[in-house]
């Protein structure tokens, strides 16, 4: 096995991470282990790349745009893409990032990282790539925290993978990824998320901050970063059905869901109705620490719920590894995957109704948490432990 490139803890050259923005759960991942490197390391600069801010116009609509767009528009004709691309060595040609991807190369070549890190499969060639073209001696670390593995996280230039569980990190070996470099150490988590809190307290907190009522139920309503899914439809429906719930809805950048959503509560409903805009890691913790549930879209908010101990009720989501997360509500009995608006009222209303099964959710939860990814992936790049060192678990 080739040697592990080391980095200076004392450069002043920064530790790269690519990230995407084609939804917030691969951003929040970046910042997050952005957080964990300056508590480990404080004098080693971080700098976090969106590499959608990086690409062409062509580049931009072909991975962000296109891709959104087939999700909520499109779900069969992505499901096919997905499956097929999946299977690939490659999610795109290494020339069409090279060339759709420029800036974010001329970005690598002027600061020269002294570490790489890649949140997402694209992200991850993109930094393969910048390893072999800029000829630099860096340890590169592939995080992926969704619960499928594409064939095309397997680079040879990739020195740590961190996977959220042995199927997948199997998955990647039998791709050909030498077993040795794959932690399974769970999914780098939102800077906030890796820290226990105490229920109660937030809660009241919480409520002080949106003068909501402590002694009332408490429902999130979130779609991720876009604001997918029936959201509206959603808190319409539950104002009308529970006359005692409180709804906090997170609209996330998608502005023209919270207009619609905060109209809702002109219907006498205003004082137990709150929506908010984008929610940064100073709250977002909070919010879902206090809650009593969360209904929504599954991916990294799946993640950070299982992190607050917080059960979550789901709708369908459209294919790729959402759909595994949605059948793991019922197998790890940490929520309740439902089909219908009806269905997902009425489960709704029977939660609250039986606390009890809200606690046990709660226990399973927190049964499944794993908390310091982040902190391991930091450790492991400054040099004060291996990946033997540092696993609890390993292939």
């Amino acid at each position: 096995m080739r040697q592990r490139p080391m980095i200076d803890p004392r450069s002043d050259r920064p530790v790269l991470i690519l990230t995407i923005a084609n939804g917030a759960g691969h951003i929040r991942t970046a910042q997050g282990i952005a957080a964990a490197i300056n508590a480990t390391q404080p004098s080693l600069p971080v700098m976090i790349a969106d590499v959608a801010d990086y690409m062409t116009s062509v580049a931009r609509f072909t991975h962000v745009s296109a891709y959104l767009w087939l999700v909520k528009h499109a779900p069969a004709a992505w499901d096919r893409i997905d499956r097929y691309q999946k299977q690939q060595t490659h999610t795109s040609p290494e020339w069409f990032y090279r060339r759709g991807c420029r800036s974010i190369f001329e970005l690598a070549r002027r600061v020269r990282p002294c570490a790489l890190v890649a949140t997402e499969v694209g992200c991850c060639e993109i930094a393969a790539l910048m390893k072999r073209d800029l000829a630099l001696d860096v340890p590169l670390v592939a995080i992926n925290d969704d619960f499928d593995a594409d064939r095309a996280w397997v680079q040879p230039e990739v020195d740590l993978y961190c996977f959220v569980s042995e199927q997948y990190g199997g998955e990647l070996v039998r791709y050909g990824a030498e077993p040795e470099r794959i932690a399974i150490w769970g999914a780098p988590l939102a800077d906030g998320f890796d820290i226990p809190r105490d229920h109660k307290k937030e809660r009241a907190e919480v409520c002080h901050w949106l003068e909501l009522d402590p002694q009332r139920p408490l429902a999130l309503i979130a779609g991720g970063g876009e604001g997918l899914g029936r959201i509206e439809a959603a808190t319409a429906a539950l104002l009308q059905a529970d006359s005692a719930l409180q709804i906090v809805v997170l609209a996330g950048r998608n502005e023209r869901l919270r207009s619609r959503c905060e109209r809702l509560g002109r219907n006498g409903a205003g004082k137990r109705l709150r929506v908010l805009g984008w929610t940064g890691p100073e709250h977002m913790p909070k919010l879902m620490h206090a809650a009593d549930l969360m209904i929504s879209k599954l991916g990294g908010m799946f993640n950070e719920a299982i992190a607050a101990a917080l059960p979550i009720v789901a709708l369908e989501p459209p294919p790729g590894s959402e759909r595994v997360q949605y059948q793991l509500l019922e197998e790890w009995q940490v929520g309740c995957p439902v089909h219908t608006l009806g269905e997902l009222v009425a489960t709704v209303k029977g939660l609250i109704a039986h606390p009890e099964r809200l606690s046990t959710m709660r226990e399973h939860a927190r049964a499944r948490q794993k908390l310091d990814a982040s902190r391991r992936i930091a450790a492991w790049l400054v040099g004060s432990g291996s990946v033997s060192q540092q696993m609890s678990d390993k292939l």
